[in-house]
């Protein structure tokens, strides 16, 4: 239970293999995360935007931006590595994110877990306390 009045967004943290993981509602601005806080590190970013399209998805190491791309309005990939997942074109609307589900968890070996995430067993962290400063 949050008060609304004074969170703004909330996650729920956990782990799967080597990877740590957020879930978080409403309020990120994965798009925009500075890709300095790479550096050491691997930052996955997968925003299905269900009620605002397009979804994006955003791979950074190293310092940079690897891969990025949105689904819904043409596959166009950039950064460092634009062909990194093997995709050359953008897959059916209704298989997209399905795919790059699939594709992303093959290639970084992520696979999140879909009861435990949805169990809300995880413990839970305040992401942001007031609306993000680009909306």
């Amino acid at each position: 239970m949050v008060d609304l009045t004074q969170i703004y967004c909330a996650g729920r943290i956990g782990q799967s293999g080597d990877w740590s993981f957020i879930v978080e509602c409403v309020g990120s601005e994965g798009w925009a995360l500075d890709p300095a806080t790479s550096r050491g590190a691997e930052v996955l970013v997968f925003d299905p935007q269900p009620d605002n399209p397009p979804s994006f998805f955003r791979y950074l190491a190293d310092g940079e931006l690897q891969l990025h791309f949105e689904l819904g309005f043409g596959y166009d990939p950039a950064g460092a590595q634009p062909d990194l997942l093997g995709a050359d074109e953008e897959p059916a609307p209704a298989e997209e994110k399905r795919r790059v589900l699939k594709v992303i968890g093959e290639h970084f070996g992520l696979s999140l877990p879909r009861e435990v995430i949805e169990s809300g067993q995880l413990p839970a962290v305040v992401t942001r306390t007031s609306p993000p400063s680009s909306w």
